[in-house]
Order: structure tokens, then C-alpha cells, then sequence
């Protein structure tokens, strides 16, 4: 597929290549979430060479032997470079990056650092002392990558971290937007994209393998739903690349995938104590796999005891609510099976997660452009025992309350559905203040004669799918 989106990303490395002095970008995110392609791709855009080198999973001394060589040919092009050629030291190679950037622009590009910082923990340390004292007055133009988010945090974020204070910018790259789906699979429906997009999350390998000359039911049958796929290993394979142990963070995963969302619940349904349930969540939070969820008319969530937790990773709520079931099957073949399960249940699966997060990512996005009636200050979703409303937009400020319903259904949405959500009113409105309520309606299929004509003479906001893709759109144009 063609190279789409990410024009802020491109738009901050040429900002950042332009400026005069030493450039230090850290580019970090999960797998496959492009950032190799958007260097690659914007390296290719310069009139100079750019050296690239891509850390791998091997011994310090490979790592290092290899940058020495890979640094030693991109700078010397026709001299040869015998096999046990390495310099003596990081601080030695660091010294050539600095002498190749002393009198013109030089960009150099260390892809997944974070396997040369875990085979070697004192060289996020080193390369503190090389920006420090040769790079930092140096033409250099150094970006670091990485995917493992705790090294991350503690070479780069953490206040104490070595390389604190340093970068010139960071970058966690995020996956691709919804719209993007509309260049990436243009001959696909709407529809179609929103259900590769709830089984991929916006990650561009994972989008990469449909292919949009098939329907959804033959890329799944072809495509998805086999040994081969990337997509039916990646899941265990980002969790042990980010720990040691990663069969009690896979079971925490499991249980909220099945259901479970209260704190008690998925300790018992994980087979975690109580005690340390919350340690195994709050790391999963922090790689922003799973979130802790509370209604958002609560005004202080951090204190509030009905939190519950979901995994926010489309992809990993995918395969964990569709692949990890039916992985002996399909190691085995029954292939059909599989496909037929998935083709029938993930029309319902669609509207429980990905529509209610997009309707909600539109008013966040409307919001902020001054679109809605009101800016909102949080935007979510509200539940009780008794009343769930799966759009809440909140603002405490001047007491402004919107309310939205979400309805993925193969027939068109009739006024029965707005007047159950205007009844919701008393059970949502916080406090006993007076506020000015708002509704909207988002559908699939749109909406009867009915529902336009009451919600016209109510004032109510009516939203269909078409209508979500096209704003998105159109809300994309200006960064082009």
C-alpha cells in the first residue's frame, strides 16, 4: 500500500531537519505501528543519504560490531569492510557520529535502540555523555526509535532518566485514524472499513493484510483467519517483548476480554490475588492496553470506587475476543468454522466497542472545532444499575450536558430510540444543579420520517455513519 497520513509526523521532522543546531527526536511506539516506514519515507523525501541502522535482538557485542560496520560502509562507500571489524566502544562509535556531523547536516537514524539498551543497560548513560559533550555542538540530526515502552520510560521519560532533558522533541507515534482507512481500502463501504478497523486498531501492518478486491468474509477466510498471519502471534509477542513473565498480564487480558471489567472480578476470573491485581493493571494502563473507565459525569474520576476496566487496544480486544478461542481450530484448519463464527458475531461486537468509540472520538473532534452547541470538557459514557447512555459530553463550567445514543443496526433508527434516551435525563444529570441538556443520535442505517421530523422539532442532532466518515474527512483536509 501507498505511504498515507501522518502529515503532523512529517510535518515535525522536517521542522526538526531544518533547524540549525543538534536535533535529538525519541520516535516511540508499540509494533508495527509504522514508525520505520514514516523514517524510511521521509528519508527518501532529502536530497542527502541518510544513515539508518536497525538494532536487533542479539548480544551487546554483535549490536555493537554491527553499527560499527554498518557506519564504517555508509561512511567509507568503497572501502572494504573485513567481518570482525567493530569499534572499540559505543563512546568510540558515538565519536564517528560527531565527527561525520561537524561541517554539514547529518542524519543519522538508530531503529529500535531499545534492544542495544536492554543488551546493554549503561548505554542510554553513554549516549548522554556523546550528546553532552561531542553531539550536542555537532550537525547531527539523531533519532532514536524504540518499541519497548518501559526501557522508554526509563531512559528517556523518567526525571531521572539519562537521557531527560535532552531530546530536542519525542514522538509516541499513535496508530492511524479511522479516515485513513479511506485511502489505505478505497474500494471497501464505510461499513467495511469500520469492521477492518475494529479488527486492526489503525495499525498499518495489521491493515495491510486485507485486501479490498475481497469481501470482509473472504480476507478472514484467505488472509486473517490462518497459522501464517502476523496477527495471530502478535498479541503474545508484544507482551513478552514488554515482560518477563507475561502469562498473568495475558490472563488479566483474557478475563476483562470475556467480560469482567470490576477490579474483584478479573483478580478472580485471572487467578490474581487481590493484592496484586491492581500492580498488573496499572502497568497494562500505562502501555495503554487496558483503562480504567468511570462515568463521566463524575467530576473527580482518580477518586471515584466504580471505575471499570476495558482494553482500549482494539487489536488485542479483537484477538482476544475472537482468535484466542478458536487458536486450535485454526492451527488445525477449520478454517470455515472459524470464519463463520466471527462473520456472524462481529456485527454486534462492532456496535458494542468500535461505533460507540468513534461516535464519541466525533464529539471530542466536533468540540474542539467549536461544532457542538457546547466545548466539552470530558467526553464519555455514562452506566448504573439502571441506565447505560453510550455518549456523555460534559461541561461542569456552564452546567451543559449532551447525551447520545449509538445504534449499529441493519434498519433505520425510529423515534422510540430518541424518546428511551430523552427518559435517561434524570438518572444522568449530576447533582441536583440545573442543566441544559443536549441529545444526539448516531446510526448506521439512519433514521425514519419519524426521527427526522421529532428531532427537527425538538432540536435534536441526528448523525449517520455516511455522516461521521465525511466529517472526519473533512476535518483531516486542513493538515494535508
Amino acid at each position: 500500500m501507498s505511504f498515507v497520513s501522518r502529515e503532523m509526523e512529517l510535518g515535525l521532522l522536517a521542522d526538526l531537519y531544518q533547524r540549525e543546531r543538534a536535533q535529538l527526536l525519541i520516535l516511540y511506539g508499540r509494533r508495527r505501528v509504522g514508525k520505520t516506514r514514516l523514517l524510511t519515507h521521509w528519508a527518501g523525501s532529502l536530497s542527502q543519504p541518510v544513515f539508518y541502522w536497525m538494532a536487533t535482538q542479539t548480544s551487546a557485542a554483535n549490536q555493537l560490531r554491527d553499527f560499527s560496520q554498518a557506519l564504517f560502509r555508509f561512511l567509507h562507500i568503497e572501502a572494504p569492510v573485513p567481518a570482525t571489524f567493530s569499534y572499540g566502544s559505543w563512546d568510540a562509535a558515538f565519536s564517528e557520529l560527531a565527527r561525520a556531523s561537524e561541517s554539514q547536516r547529518f542524519v543519522a537514524i538508530l531503529d529500535e535502540i531499545t534492544y542495544v539498551m536492554q543488551a546493554n543497560p549503561e548505554v542510554p548513560s553513554l549516549i548522554q555523555r556523546a550528546w553532552d559533550h561531542q553531539l550536542h555542538d555537532s550537525n547531527i540530526f539523531l533519532i532514536l526509535t524504540g518499541s519497548l515502552a518501559g526501557i522508554i520510560q526509563r531512559a528517556v521519560l523518567d526525571y531521572q532518566a539519562p537521557l531527560y532533558g535532552r531530546a530536542t522533541a519525542r514522538l509516541k507515534l499513535q496508530p492511524l485514524s479511522f479516515a485513513a482507512l479511506d485511502d489505505m481500502l478505497p474500494l471497501y463501504t464505510t461499513e467495511q472499513r469500520v469492521a477492518v478497523y475494529t479488527m486492526t486498531g489503525g495499525i498499518p501492518a495489521y491493515i495491510e493484510q486485507f485486501d479490498d478486491n475481497l469481501t470482509l468474509e473472504e480476507n478472514l477466510k484467505k488472509r486473517i483467519v490462518t497459522p501464517i498471519n502476523v496477527m495471530l502471534t502478535d498479541a503474545v509477542f508484544l507482551l513478552r517483548e514488554q515482560f518477563e513473565e507475561p502469562r498473568n498480564y495475558m490472563a488479566v487480558l483474557e478475563a476483562i476480554a470475556a467480560g469482567y471489567h470490576r477490579l474483584t472480578k478479573v483478580a478472580e476470573m485471572s487467578g490474581i490475588s487481590r493484592t496484586n491485581i491492581t500492580k498488573y493493571l496499572s502497568v497494562l494502563q500505562d502501555l495503554g492496553y487496558v483503562e480504567r473507565q468511570v462515568s463521566a459525569t463524575v467530576r473527580r474520576p482518580e477518586r471515584s470506587r466504580r471505575g471499570r476496566y476495558v482494553i482500549t487496544d482494539p487489536y488485542l480486544r479483537f484477538y482476544f475476543r475472537f482468535l484466542v478461542p478458536y487458536l486450535a481450530d485454526i492451527e488445525q484448519g477449520r478454517v470455515q468454522q472459524v470464519t463463520h463464527l466471527i462473520t456472524e458475531q462481529l456485527p454486534v461486537f462492532i456496535g458494542k466497542h468500535t461505533f460507540e468509540e468513534l461516535c464519541r472520538e466525533w464529539v471530542r473532534i466536533a468540540s474542539d472545532r467549536g461544532e457542538m452547541p457546547f466545548q466539552a470538557e470530558r467526553v464519555g459514557s455514562y452506566w448504573s444499575q439502571r441506565v447505560q447512555v453510550d455518549v456523555v459530553a460534559v461541561s461542569w463550567r456552564h452546567k451543559r450536558l449532551l447525551l447520545g445514543e449509538c445504534k449499529w443496526s441493519s434498519r433505520a433508527t425510529g423515534e422510540k430510540v430518541i424518546k428511551d434516551l430523552i427518559a435517561k435525563t434524570a438518572e444522568v444529570v449530576p447533582g441536583s444543579s440545573r442543566w441544559h441538556c443536549y441529545y444526539i443520535i448516531f446510526a448506521k442505517q439512519g433514521f425514519t420520517e419519524g426521527a427526522r421530523n421529532w428531532a427537527a422539532n425538538h432540536g435534536l442532532l441526528l448523525i449517520t455513519l455516511a455522516d461521521i466518515a465525511s466529517d472526519m474527512q473533512r476535518w483531516l483536509q486542513p493538515q494535508r
